[in-house]
């Protein structure tokens, strides 16, 4: 055989320990399902727990759930409300959001810029500006506006009911839809869609079906299009192709109102709130912006303070606290505040948090800011703790990054699924050998979590730390916990790589942690300095250099240093099918976690399909976020600040 032969003979054994390398994800799978999966107890409910507390003469356990909150706004309100419907008695456990005081700071800075721009655009001191958040404030006034303006000219041409259905909907959830569907006709100015249009509804009214919003969303669009018309008039700005293509949408959506009566009314009313914008005192117009501020670009203790009152209210409810880190804070436990400004970071306000949480707490959870755990996760831990006792001390649960898929770029939707295969599949068998937390659904018993100290706020994957040194000083060894939550993946690659990044450099700071401190037991440093290294350094660099062997491959074959001729046809048919099979796995992988995707419209989700046939190029992107933090410690160039991950708004 010639040197181009074995070269691909050669490549041909690779690519084979390659595909028994990856099927090793079936035995995870059948592991998972056979030791935790199938064996979650039936007949989960708050009667099972009373009913067991009484056999084991022990009390009902208490829940203190935390919800680290920093620049939230998009998706805290959500994630509220998702953890008070939990399966559990309201009287059994709390939420606890844990916002910080730098982002009120910000806050107050930034609205006394955009109060001061928008002041002197409308007086005619300055031009406009033309920043999003500047507009999404604008719009939030002139839609506030425009609804007055409605309900006083609202008996014209059957308007005054249309006056009355809106009025129907609660004021924030009326306010919000008005902004957002007046922003997309806006920003959508060449073509926009009903879907998106819709979405709006959609995320102001979670519970309402979609014969309902089928009925609101004309008559939210007829009450758009004035605050658009009258942002045009202010601007002396004429769009006429987008309001005869909105006067259109919303004649055809109302057949009771042709579109000459919803032009006539939508300039009667557009008018009002110009008149009404340009005769307003300096004083009057910047309160109308500061509302308009509030209800546009609302921070996350704004939204958390108002679902505070409304869970004070209620009886159904679990009890929600609003913790607020003050910006000097130190970052320990004990901790104090300083006087100076100190960074901040998950386990910074994790740790303030801990002493307004409950006392006659047992257990505490964790839960990122866009958290979706399922709903009986807190009936199966404290099934747990009453069955097992304080021997049962910490638990972690698959994270599922998957729910925003359709808005990710190519790489993230892969990024996500797989990201989901592994917690799913992989985290029980990886939890028979490495005390890994992942720093959302998981749980922790609280004596545990003050003995060690809580969160090192120093390091950058603060989780992770956690886990190594609950085991390593507290000797608790995490369990799984068999209920999954779902959660974000970033959207751009950019951010993704931002966040992996910082996973993969707070890996190596707990390595090198873990390594310098000799106070340690001997024998439980060196089994995990070893698992460490296995886990990061040999397996990013292992899946770099996978990732870099078709490009390798392309090379040699360009050049004509690889003949296939020396292999019998039979040996190698197989391999032609092993990129369908990866590809397929791809596909099987979405629809196995499709029920945790938020939907989108078909078009959006037949294109997002076709990106996931990008799989072998988007492959190659996965591992360069690890291999690029251990690059960067060798040459000293580490991150060393914690970077919040965007969201998607929910």
């Amino acid at each position: 055989m010639t040197t181009a032969q074995w070269i691909y003979a050669l490549l041909l054994v690779g690519y084979a320990g390659l595909f028994l390398f990856f099927s090793r994800v079936f035995y995870w799978k059948y592991y998972a399902d056979k030791n935790h999966y199938a064996r979650r107890p039936g007949g989960l409910s708050e009667q099972f727990i009373a009913d067991l507390a009484r056999e084991k003469n022990r009390e009902i356990p208490r829940f203190s759930i935390f919800v680290p909150a920093r620049n939230e706004a998009d998706v805290i309100e959500r994630t509220i409300d998702h953890l008070a419907e939990l399966h559990y008695s309201p009287d059994h456990y709390e939420v606890l959001v844990v916002t910080d005081e730098k982002e009120v700071q910000a806050a107050q800075e930034e609205r006394q810029h955009i109060r001061e721009a928008l002041t002197k655009a409308l007086a005619g001191e300055a031009p406009w500006p033309h920043t999003d958040r500047h507009q999404a404030v604008l719009i939030a006034l002139l839609s506030r506006l425009s609804l007055e303006a409605a309900e006083l000219a609202g008996k014209k041409a059957g308007y005054y009911l249309s006056v009355q259905e809106i009025l129907s909907v609660p004021a924030h959830q009326r306010q919000q839809i008005l902004q957002e569907m007046a922003q997309t006709l806006l920003t959508e100015k060449q073509r926009f869609s009903r879907e998106r249009l819709c979405k709006s509804i959609q995320r102001a009214l979670p519970r309402a079906t979609e014969s309902e919003i089928a009925h609101l969303y004309p008559i939210f669009l007829s009450f758009a299009i004035p605050t658009v018309m009258a942002a045009a008039q202010l601007k002396n700005e004429h769009p006429d192709r987008l309001l005869a293509r909105m006067m259109s949408e919303a004649a055809q959506a109302r057949q009771r109102l042709t579109q000459k009566v919803l032009t006539a009314l939508s300039e009667t009313i557009s008018t009002q709130v110009v008149r009404r914008v340009e005769s307003a005192s300096a004083e009057t117009l910047a309160q109308w912006i500061d509302e308009a501020c509030v209800a546009a670009l609302p921070t996350t203790q704004e939204i958390v303070e108002r679902k505070r009152r409304e869970f004070a209210a209620r009886r159904d409810v679990p009890g929600l606290k609003h913790v607020i880190v003050p910006w000097d804070f130190d970052g320990y436990v004990d901790g104090v505040c300083t006087g100076r400004f100190i960074p901040s970071t998950k386990g910074r306000a994790l740790n303030y948090a801990f002493r307004f949480a409950d006392d006659r707490s047992t257990m505490w959870g964790f839960y990122d800011a866009e958290s979706r755990p399922h709903k009986d996760v807190l009936l199966y831990v404290a099934a747990r703790r009453l069955e097992a006792g304080e021997t049962f001390q910490v638990a972690q649960g698959p994270v599922l990054q998957v729910r925003n898929f359709w808005q990710d770029g190519p790489v993230c939707k892969v990024a996500a699924l797989y990201q989901a295969v592994s917690h799913e599949w992989q985290i029980p068998w990886q939890l028979r050998s490495f005390p890994v937390i992942g720093g959302t659904n998981f749980y922790m018993d609280r004596n545990l979590m003050l003995k060690i100290g809580g969160f090192d706020n120093t390091v950058l994957s603060e989780d992770m730390e956690l886990g190594v040194r609950a085991w390593l000083k507290g000797d608790a060894w995490p369990e799984f916990l068999p209920y999954p939550s779902s959660e974000q993946t970033p959207t751009s690659f950019k951010a993704f790589f931002r966040q992996r990044l910082r996973w993969g450099t707070g890996f190596l700071q707990v390595y090198d942690k873990v390594k310098a401190d000799l106070t340690l037991p001997a024998d439980r440093r060196k089994r995990l300095l070893r698992r460490c290294w296995w886990q990061g350094h040999f397996s990013w660099t292992l899946f770099q250099l996978i990732a870099l062997l078709p490009i390798v491959v392309t090379i040699l074959y360009w050049n004509g240093l690889i003949d296939p001729t020396g292999v019998p046809e039979a040996v190698k048919i197989p391999f032609r099918f092993l990129a369908p099979f990866y590809l397929g796995f791809t596909y099987y992988c979405f629809f196995h976690f499709r029920k945790y995707i938020e939907p989108a419209p078909r078009a959006v989700e037949v294109t997002g399909l076709a990106q996931l046939l990008l799989l072998p190029v988007c492959a190659f992107f996965l591992p360069t976020p690890y291999s690029t933090s251990l690059v960067l410690k060798w040459t000293g160039h580490q991150p060393k600040g914690w970077v919040k991950t965007p969201r998607t708004k929910e």
